[in-house]
């Protein structure tokens, strides 16, 4: 069975490791639907911006940390295709993407448009929003490496924990 997973992202979606991209996707299902990353550099993992429904940016460097936008409202001036989040689904599954959803073609060769179905009503995940506001809130108070354990309080507030409850576990348990 070949690969085409590298170290160094090489500018296809299926060369990020799938570990990588269930992150990008967990941040997807929380903030926006469609992806963009920068273009191939140095690093294994590439800095990104999840564009939500409105085109709100919301940028994250290669741990999955929030990354301020440049000027231009972008986190960089060379930037991938955008990616639609079945795109990143069908990465981590290995399966190849044809294009990204910015080329693709809404209607058919003979210049019949069809019809889209309507879209599903996203269900909104707002735990990495508590997550994030009470990390805000408390950072003062909060060790400052907090953020390796990101994904454990995550699930803990999947799980029906409050932001608070899960920020005092984790502490309690690695602290």
């Amino acid at each position: 069975m070949s690969t085409t997973r590298t170290k160094r992202w090489n500018g296809t979606l299926e060369s990020l490791a799938a570990d990588y991209l269930k992150d990008v996707l967990e941040r997807m299902e929380s903030y926006g639907d469609r992806v963009q990353f920068e273009l191939p550099g140095h690093s294994k993992h590439p800095i990104y911006q999840v564009i939500g429904r409105s085109d709100r940016k919301m940028g994250f460097d290669g741990k999955h940390l929030l990354l301020r936008l440049n000027e231009s409202g972008n986190i960089a001036d060379s930037l991938s295709p955008t990616y639609s989040i079945d795109d990143v689904r069908d990465a981590i599954a290995g399966k190849r993407t044809r294009n990204a959803t910015s080329s693709r073609s809404v209607g058919s060769s003979n210049g019949v448009k069809r019809r889209r179905a309507p879209a599903e009503t996203a269900v909104v995940d707002t735990v990495e929003q508590d997550k994030y506001a009470y990390y805000r809130a408390h950072r003062d108070e909060l060790p400052e490496d907090i953020s390796h354990h990101a994904t454990e309080i995550s699930r803990l507030m999947r799980s029906g924990k409050s932001a608070e409850e899960a920020f005092n576990e984790v502490i309690a348990q690695h602290y």
